[in-house]
């Protein structure tokens, strides 16, 4: 007997078969299928979503049917989920706190090393026959420079051990977070702003919420060194897409490499795609098939809770009291 419809995303086969026997699937990709997605989302009883959207007209269409948003990954901002909506409606939304960090931490440090190291234009010289151009492409080291970690969570927590194994310093910022988890390491905790001054690279790891939109703009990144690199894997809207470009033009700060942006997929015209200092993933820091399976098996685990009206184990939105756990 079916516990109900679930949408889902193009997941591995194991997980999708596990599902199959307990509900009625329906498998979608948002990006191919983006109207297909919006009609089936008020249709289901549950949601497991990768990149998928759920908006306040999706809980509302579905009338009360819909019971969780299950995310296969850590973020569960706006861009991904209406949380307030989840609130109001009672739906359960649910997350998996851990499943990409170190996922998303080896891809900084593989970016912050493409970055100093020049390896994509390397390459394309030793493809075009211009092996003599080697001198064009003389970098700089990781060991004893600063980094500037801004959240301190779990991938914040691996971006500070791998920085001690490259031999790098490193400066925190996370104001919900005591001095001790970043001194019991070898760090120091400092404010944004001497953080942004004093590192040689900044990577930020923190959630989009109404605190944190915007949170690094013009006069935050005027703060930085000319030779400094920002590193954005957390979301978009974090950083001020207009004020990076400006900075980024002007070579007021070395270069950036981005995997996330503020609208996803972004417009082909994006002024930032014209800029050859920055270093560009399509949102790729959680996909290894180690962080999907992790997010992957949760979130599915989650909606089955929730179907045989068990209480789900990482809730983001309590549906039994319509309450918020974590700062929208």
């Amino acid at each position: 007997m079916s516990l109900g419809r679930v949408l889902v995303e193009e997941f591995q086969p194991e997980v999708l078969q596990w599902l199959r026997e307990r509900v009625d699937l329906v498998v979608v990709n948002p990006w191919v299928e983006p109207q297909r997605w919006d009609l089936e989302a008020s249709r289901v009883d549950a949601v497991i979503s990768r990149k998928g959207q759920i908006t306040r007209e999706h809980m509302e269409k579905a009338g009360g049917r819909l019971r969780i948003i299950a995310r296969t990954g850590v973020g569960v901002d706006p861009s991904r989920v209406d949380l307030e909506a989840a609130k109001e409606l009672k739906v359960w939304v649910t997350n998996q706190p851990g499943s990409n960090a170190v996922s998303v931490a080896e891809l900084v440090f593989g970016q912050m090393i493409a970055l100093v190291r020049h390896t994509h234009a390397a390459d394309r010289a030793v493809k075009d026959n211009r092996w003599s151009d080697y001198l064009k492409f003389i970098g700089t080291e990781l060991a004893g420079k600063t980094l500037g970690i801004v959240g301190m969570g779990n991938i914040g927590a691996r971006m500070a051990i791998r920085a001690r194994a490259f031999e790098m310093e490193f400066l925190v910022y996370d104001p919900y977070i005591p001095e001790s988890h970043v001194t019991a390491l070898g760090g120091k905790y400092v404010g944004l702003n001497e953080l942004l001054s004093d590192s040689d690279f900044v990577t930020i790891h923190c959630p989009l919420n109404r605190e944190t939109r915007g949170m690094v703009g013009a006069k935050e990144l005027a703060l930085m060194k000319p030779s400094a690199f920002l590193i954005n894997m957390a979301r978009g809207g974090i950083v001020d897409e207009e004020a990076l470009v400006s900075v980024l033009q002007q070579h007021k700060i070395a270069g950036a490499a981005l995997d996330v942006i503020a609208s996803e997929p972004p417009a082909n015209d994006h002024p930032l795609f014209k800029l050859d200092n920055v270093l560009w993933t399509p949102h790729l820091g959680a996909v290894t098939l180690e962080a999907s399976e992790r997010g992957e098996w949760g979130a599915a685990e989650e909606v089955i809770r929730v179907l045989e009206k068990k209480r789900p184990k990482n809730p983001v939105v309590d549906a039994d009291e319509a309450r918020l756990l974590l700062p929208a």
